[in-house]
């Protein structure tokens, strides 16, 4: 979709790209540079409170009902099964995550948060929701709400069927 505000408008403001800048046309490329910035964004907030991002996304996807195995884990947060292992097992050496074996299938494992796991999250979420509220304040809270319930209809039918009802 082409953007029809002109570079020398009133209404364009400082750091929107050019009309001729034809990449920022693409709603897509538009969303995948937020995701990294606010990824990027994120991960610096909490390594400065000394947490990991990938150990905050781990600790939050756990922190629910859901009784998810590594392979789901990989998939809710998008990082490689391999890695993931790896990652519970830090997570796990640190007593935040605990594996119990699948009554249903005793070759996978179902993953858990320990109380301390529950406590890191907590004060690892108090930074990240700091670090969202400072990258979303150009929004309004009415643009924020409509843009999680947009992004949330894309990805409808995109989860695992783990964390779905």
């Amino acid at each position: 979709m082409a953007r029809t505000v002109p570079a020398s408008s009133p209404e364009a403001t400082a750091g929107t790209p050019r009309r001729d800048f034809p990449l920022a046309d693409h709603t897509g490329v538009l969303l995948h540079k937020a995701g990294l910035l606010i990824s990027e964004e994120v991960d610096r907030e909490l390594q400065a409170a000394g947490f990991k991002l990938r150990d905050f996304l781990v600790l939050a996807a756990l922190a629910g009902g859901a009784e998810l195995s590594q392979q789901d884990l990989s998939q809710v947060i998008n990082l490689d099964p391999t890695t993931v292992v790896s990652l519970i097992d830090e997570l796990e050496r640190a007593g935040s995550v605990e594996r119990r074996r699948n009554p249903a299938d005793r070759r996978r494992y179902i993953l858990g948060l320990t109380p301390v796991g529950r406590q890191t999250l907590v004060e690892a979420q108090a930074v990240a929701e700091r670090a969202e509220r400072a990258f979303f304040a150009h929004l309004s809270q009415g643009n924020r709400e409509l843009l999680h319930e947009m992004l949330s209809g894309l990805l409808v039918h995109r989860w695992p069927d783990a964390v779905c009802s």
